[in-house]
């Protein structure tokens, strides 16, 4: 065991090059993977960002670690080859998008390697578009991979503790997507697949307990009706306008 830097993204380099070997055939180049606390996302992928001094540059992926613990190990294995799929398009691809949006060439990337893009998260969705979430293919190869990814033992050594306030920062459906939707035989590892990271990491803070302490971080706009002017402050202050010796009423 090395510490705790070496073991987090040690493993996340070991599961882009995981994916990269059985999902992409080896071709994709090396990446700078990085954990970022991007608001409202769980990943993105930025083209050539990092430069090193010998004149060399690397694309970045993201991945946001303030959603682990409270999503299952699928959603982020889901997000990783989301934006692999973005660096293959990048390398590989004929038809790029403008910045930020999903088109036709990177979605049927996605769908060969049973990731099926979704504007709802969900069967029946936009496959194409600016924000775009995706499910488990029944049956494809992404799922597949992913249960011999855990079946390896792959397990998050760290997580963020309190993590972000939100559940969720996309729409994604969270039921459990079948390997072989004719038998019904599922690995052990599938089920793991879909337990949520808190549930196997103990001391992980309670999802209700962060919003709780997010919302009393909240500050709240109070305005004076006689003079008009206003002050910000936590919620439920009780606080007089030195001018008018008016209260100040929250808005």
């Amino acid at each position: 065991m090395g510490t705790p830097t070496q073991d987090f993204y040690g493993l996340l380099q070991r599961a882009y090059t995981f994916f990269n070997q059985h999902l992409f055939g080896g071709e994709l180049p090396h990446a700078l993977i990085t954990a970022q606390r991007e608001k409202n996302t769980m990943g993105y992928f930025a083209p050539e960002r990092w430069a090193s001094p010998g004149g060399h540059k690397a694309h970045e992926i993201a991945l946001n670690p303030a959603y682990f613990a409270h999503h299952a190990l699928i959603e982020i294995f889901q997000t990783l080859v989301h934006e692999q799929c973005h660096l293959w398009q990048h390398e590989f691809g004929q038809h790029k998008s403008r910045r930020g949006y999903h088109n036709k060439e990177w979605a049927e990337k996605m769908q060969v390697l049973g990731l099926t893009p979704s504007s709802t998260g969900m069967e029946g969705g936009r496959i194409t578009g600016q924000k775009m979430s995706d499910y488990p293919t029944p049956g494809g190869r992404f799922l597949k991979v992913c249960c011999e990814l855990t079946a390896s033992g792959f397990q998050l050594p760290w997580v963020d503790r309190f993590g972000a306030p939100s559940a969720a920062c996309q729409t994604r459906n969270n039921e459990m997507t079948l390997i072989d939707a004719d038998t019904g035989d599922e690995p052990p590892e599938h089920e793991l697949l879909y337990t949520q990271v808190s549930v196997l990491i103990p001391d992980v803070v309670a999802l209700d307990t962060i919003q709780l302490a997010a919302r009393a971080r909240q500050k709240v706009r109070y305005h004076c009706h006689g003079c008009n002017t206003n002050l910000w402050g936590k919620p439920e202050l009780n606080v007089l306008c030195g001018n008018c010796d008016l209260p100040y009423q929250a808005e």
